[in-house]
Formats: C-alpha cells, sequence, structure tokens
C-alpha cells in the first residue's frame, strides 16, 4: 500500500461545459465520462513533482490504453507502474506543463475536470520584450521553474485573454516563450500555475491596437467588392456593414488591408471592425444605391381612383410599395426615376413606404379627402391597452392638432370595435389627468366599454381643457384601450360653419364644387347635390342646425332646394328672402330636411341628400352651422 503526503484531487462526477467569451478563443469540454464506460473520479497528489508517481482512480481504468499529460506527455499503457480496474499509477513525465489530464480508450478520449500543477517554487526574473508588440509577437518569461507557469493571462476587458501553457511556443525550466494573442490589449499579464499561485508582472505591455485609416471605394453597389485599410488588421475579428449585417472577409499578409464584399442586405454608414479584445474601429460613411422619394403629386385631398406619381432615386431597386391602411400593393409602374400608384379604397392619412431592402426603406406623407371637420384619419388598432397619442414632443403632429383645435368645440374619436370585451380611455398627454368638464360614461372600472353598435366617443371640449390641451406647453391627449381600432377624430368649433364643398358636386358630375357657381335656367346650368356623406358626420339638429347660402354682390335670383329625389321642392325651407343688398340667405333644417340628410326619404338609388337649382343667381359659399 502507498502513501501520499499531498491528498488527491477528487473531480466532480458531472458533465461540465465551459464556454470562455469575449477575450477566449477557444471552449474547453471537460468531460470526465467516455462512451467506452471510463469514469475519471480523481487524481493526485497535485501539486506533484515531476517524474514522481502519480494515482489516476475512477472506472474501468483497465480499458485505458494511454495517459496524456498537458503538454502532449504521453505515457502508453506498457509505461504504467501498475494498473487494475480502479487505478492507474503513473510517473509524471518531466516534459509535462500544467494541464489537463486526458486518459484514451480506444476512439474515445476522457478529459479532466481539474488542472494538475507542479509544487516546486516558481521564481520569475523577466518578461521581454514589454514595448510595441504586435498581436502574434513572441514574449519571453525567464526564471526558474517557470515550466510550471499554466497560463498567462493577458490583458482584455474584464475576463482578460488567457494563453494556456499547452499553447506556449517553448518550455523549459528556466524559460518559456508565447505568442501575443490577437484579444491582448496594453497593460499588465499575470501569470498563475492553475493552483493557489499567481503573480502580476510589475511592468505593464505595450501592446499596438488596430487602426482605421481608409475605405476604397466609399460607395459601391451590393456584390462589390471594397478594401479596408489601416494597421494591425489581423486583430479584427468581425467586420460588420450598417444594419448590423456581418461579412466574410480576408486580410493581407502585412496585417494592412481588409477585403470584403458588400452584402445584399445593408444600408449606408460607417462600417464597424469588431476587434478580438471585444473594442471596435468604425470607418468613415460608405453609401450603397439607395432608394429615395422627393415628391408626392398630388399629395393631399387623395381619393379613390386618384394617381399619384412619386418621384425621387434608385426606384428600380425598390422591392415593396406599403400605403397607409392598406398595406402592400402590387398595382404599381414604375419608369425611371418616378412610380405610380392608383389610390385604392381604404387608404388613410400617412407614409407611403418604398422598401429596397430590411435596412433601406424610404417614405414619404400624403393625405386623403376629409369627412367635414377630420383632423385626423388612419387605422390606429388598439389592443391589449396600447395607445395613440398626441404629445407636446411630436413636433408636426402636435403643431397641426394645435392648430386644428383652436377653441372651444366638439371633438369626435370615431371607432370600430374588433372583440367582445372593448374598452377605451381618455386622459391628458401626462397619461393621469382626467378631462374634468366631460360626461362620459365610464364605468366601475374608469373605463368607457363601448357595444358593438357604438361608434363615436364624443365630447364638448371647454375652453379651460382646450387651452390644458394644446396652448404652449400643455400636455396634449393620450388614448388607450382594448378591442377598438381609431379611424379618425373629428373638431368642429362651437361657432364652425362646415363648407359643403368637399361632399358637394357640380352639373351632376364627380369632380367636387368649385366656387362661385353661376346658376341659370335660361342657360342650363346650375344642377347641384349636396350629398349624405358629410352631412351624416356632423350631427345635425333640427330646428338647430343651419343651411347658409352666399352669393356674389349684385346679382338677383332664386334659389330652389329639392329633396334627394329632385321629386319635391322642400317648401318648408325658406331660401326666398333676398332682398336689397343681402349677400346671404339661411334655413334651420327642418324634420324633411334631416329625413333627406339620413336617407329616410331616398329610394336607395343615390346617396344625395339635396338637390339645388335656381336661376340668375351666382353662388360664393355653401356652409352648414352645425
Amino acid at each position: 500500500m502507498k502513501n501520499y503526503k499531498n491528498i488527491f484531487t477528487w473531480l466532480v462526477v458531472a458533465l461540465v461545459g465551459l464556454s470562455l467569451t469575449g477575450c477566449s478563443e477557444d471552449d474547453l469540454d471537460t468531460n470526465p465520462y467516455g462512451k467506452s464506460g471510463v469514469n475519471l473520479v480523481g487524481f493526485g497528489p497535485s501539486p506533484i513533482l515531476r517524474t514522481h508517481e502519480i494515482r489516476i482512480t475512477g472506472t474501468n481504468m483497465n480499458k485505458v490504453t494511454k495517459v496524456i499529460f498537458p503538454g502532449d506527455a504521453i505515457v502508453e499503457r506498457s509505461g504504467f507502474n501498475s494498473s487494475d480496474a480502479e487505478n492507474i499509477y503513473v510517473n509524471v513525465p518531466d516534459e509535462s506543463v500544467p494541464g489537463q489530464i486526458r486518459l484514451v480508450a480506444g476512439n474515445d478520449t476522457v478529459t479532466s475536470v481539474s488542472k494538475l500543477t507542479f509544487e516546486e517554487p516558481i521564481e520569475v526574473t523577466s518578461v521581454s520584450p514589454t514595448t510595441g508588440l504586435n498581436a502574434g509577437d513572441e514574449i519571453t518569461i525567464k526564471g526558474d521553474y517557470v515550466y510550471n507557469i499554466a497560463e498567462v493571462v493577458f490583458a482584455c476587458g474584464v475576463t482578460g485573454a488567457p494563453v494556456l501553457a499547452e499553447d506556449f511556443t517553448y518550455i523549459s525550466r528556466r524559460e518559456i516563450r508565447l505568442r501575443v494573442p490577437l484579444a491582448a490589449e496594453s497593460g499588465v499579464i499575470t501569470m498563475n500555475d492553475g493552483a493557489s499561485w499567481e503573480l502580476e508582472w510589475k511592468e505593464p505591455l505595450q501592446i499596438v491596437s488596430a487602426s482605421y485609416a481608409s475605405l476604397s471605394p466609399a460607395a459601391a453597389d451590393f456584390g462589390q467588392q471594397i478594401k479596408i485599410n489601416g494597421t494591425n488588421l489581423h486583430t479584427v475579428e468581425t467586420v460588420m456593414f450598417p444594419g448590423g449585417v456581418t461579412a466574410e472577409f480576408t486580410v493581407s499578409a502585412d496585417n494592412r488591408t481588409i477585403t470584403t464584399t458588400v452584402p445584399a442586405e445593408c444600408k449606408s454608414g460607417p462600417i464597424t471592425l469588431l476587434l478580438y479584445s471585444g473594442t471596435a474601429l468604425t470607418t468613415d460613411e460608405f453609401s450603397v444605391p439607395t432608394v429615395t422619394i422627393t415628391s408626392a403629386t398630388p399629395n393631399n385631398d387623395l381619393v379613390a381612383g386618384d394617381q399619384v406619381v412619386l418621384a425621387g432615386e434608385n426606384f428600380d431597386r425598390v422591392k415593396e410599395v406599403q400605403l397607409p391602411g392598406v398595406g402592400p400593393i402590387t398595382d404599381y409602374t414604375i419608369s425611371g426615376n418616378t412610380l405610380t400608384f392608383t389610390v385604392p379604397e381604404g387608404m388613410t392619412d400617412g407614409d407611403v413606404v418604398l422598401v429596397q431592402n430590411a435596412y433601406i426603406s424610404a417614405t414619404i406623407a400624403i393625405e386623403v379627402r376629409k369627412l367635414a371637420g377630420v383632423i385626423w384619419q388612419g387605422k390606429e388598432n388598439l389592443s391589449g391597452w396600447s395607445n395613440w397619442g398626441v404629445f407636446n414632443w411630436d413636433g408636426e403632429k402636435w403643431l397641426k392638432f394645435q392648430e386644428a383645435i383652436n377653441g372651444p368645440g366638439q371633438l369626435t374619436f370615431h371607432f370600430v370595435v374588433t372583440n367582445d370585451n372593448p374598452a377605451f380611455n381618455l386622459r391628458m398627454g401626462d397619461w393621469s389627468t382626467p378631462f374634468s368638464d366631460l360626461s362620459l360614461p365610464y364605468g366601475d372600472d374608469g373605463n368607457i366599454h363601448p357595444s358593438k353598435d357604438d361608434t363615436d366617443v364624443i365630447i364638448n371640449l371647454s375652453a379651460e381643457e382646450r387651452e390644458k390641451m394644446f396652448a404652449d406647453g400643455g400636455l396634449g391627449m393620450v388614448i388607450w384601450g382594448d378591442g377598438i381600432q381609431l379611424q379618425y377624430i373629428k373638431f368642429l368649433e362651437a361657432t364652425d360653419e362646415v363648407d359643403v364643398a368637399p361632399f358637394a358636386k357640380w352639373e351632376d358630375q364627380s369632380a367636387n364644387i368649385t366656387y362661385p357657381i353661376h346658376i341659370s335656367w335660361s342657360e342650363n346650368t346650375g344642377k347641384i347635390r349636396i350629398m349624405r356623406t358629410g352631412l351624416q358626420e356632423l350631427n345635425l339638429k333640427v330646428g338647430v342646425s343651419k343651411l347658409i347660402f352666399y352669393k356674389e354682390v349684385g346679382t338677383t335670383g332664386q334659389i330652389q332646394l329639392n329633396d334627394c329625389n329632385w321629386s319635391n321642392p322642400l317648401t318648408d325651407a325658406d331660401l326666398t328672402d333676398w332682398a336689397g343688398d343681402k349677400t346671404q340667405v339661411e334655413t334651420v333644417f327642418t324634420q324633411k330636411m334631416m329625413d333627406c340628410v339620413t336617407g329616410a326619404t331616398s329610394d336607395g338609388w343615390s346617396d344625395t341628400a339635396f338637390i339645388i337649382q335656381g336661376d340668375g343667381m351666382t353662388i360664393t359659399k355653401i356652409v352648414v352651422l352645425p
């Protein structure tokens, strides 16, 4: 029975996988089990003297054909001192270095978790050179028993850049040599024996880092080759194009040039060079052909069927066209630097988006024709208590709402319900301040719960509340909820006259009316339709709301207001008093007029509310005062 002064190093019986990232270059698989059934439990003594006997214990040790000591010092089975199913006794070769022991059984290799270390006292007397070092340069460490150094760790971030004894280029008792790793940075190096000894060398190493000089060419097409020039570029681990797209690359023999190819999916901007050390360099601005939009004609008051022409550059690279409220479309044509599409039903205010690739797109804002008083139109889905708001940091959006909501009046939020438990809430733009003057049907939980048939939340906005919202420095407003799609927001000032031109037709044509309008029976001119669309959005009231006609000064004549089917004049609408120098005539909405607006008297063939004819009149404006 042999006696040992030092205890054995017993290993945890488990699969251990240690992955070193950042400054490390290797992944170590320290699995103490083998497919052959060999199980490495422990070894000892450690630290140990070279040439002295070590015991390796485990299971199925009789299947082990060789022991490989760190430094690739191999002892074949024939060189074992003794062995059985549980133990191997073998002398540690003199050329061994600190590190892990490996057991070979057939095609299977089992690696120890712990490192073998040596007990001779390490003394380091010099490290050279210490200045002007580049990655890959060799440094020499001298002293006594330096072959017991298990690891030299160079400065690099938090974890450092380690070089293991098995990777040293030269090992002897009084001298070891190793190369500066790619991840190393300037700073002190630390040496250890894999056990309790550690030394931080007194003189920091000065390691020359990579540098960037130039980019050639500075603009290139996708798939073209470019060169990045600098120094020590062999320490670059990754070349990343704008958009986070990496590319394969090669480094010249003098480490001064990187050659790479522009990937198909990237955008313009600086290229990033990620070094093995974890730091990064950026190049000058790099450009790829990029789609741009300079104009959209027309860009507002759009209706379904209108053609819009976009002008810009690189339209031949467009892969997808997206319209607000509609999404991607396929019905468009490209000719040179113009792109033409037809406005489809359902398009809303918003941005037209031309998609070039996952990282490049161009946008331009357009606006559709609004119903009377509509200040915002779109399709904003609120689900899971998402939100939509106008805040004082919203720039153009804020200014647009500030200009539109310019006093007290009626604010309407129009939506459709999209699930079985819809909810709606309105607050100031600080998310917490309620509108104190509002009488809204809030439930016990403080939210509005519309039914499937509800489409509007309407509030009468006071001057005070308007000031809180959209005066300079105001809070704005935020809507949040679930199960609703916000489609438009309408505002009618308390004294607003609404011009009917956007929802009226002249001469029975599809075009909207253009003032002035000359009415003459003798000249067979002057048929005007006022459509229900638009009027129905004004929340008109019998006996309150007014229809007002303005005439050109000096003209005389008459106007006749007919019902939606042109079958009966609306004689209860008094439009006869044009005496003297009066320039306007008005009538209060009667029930018969409201029936025309709602469609109660329509036979279904037309969406017309009123038909107007007359003689000897030049109309300059037609308005509704809700």
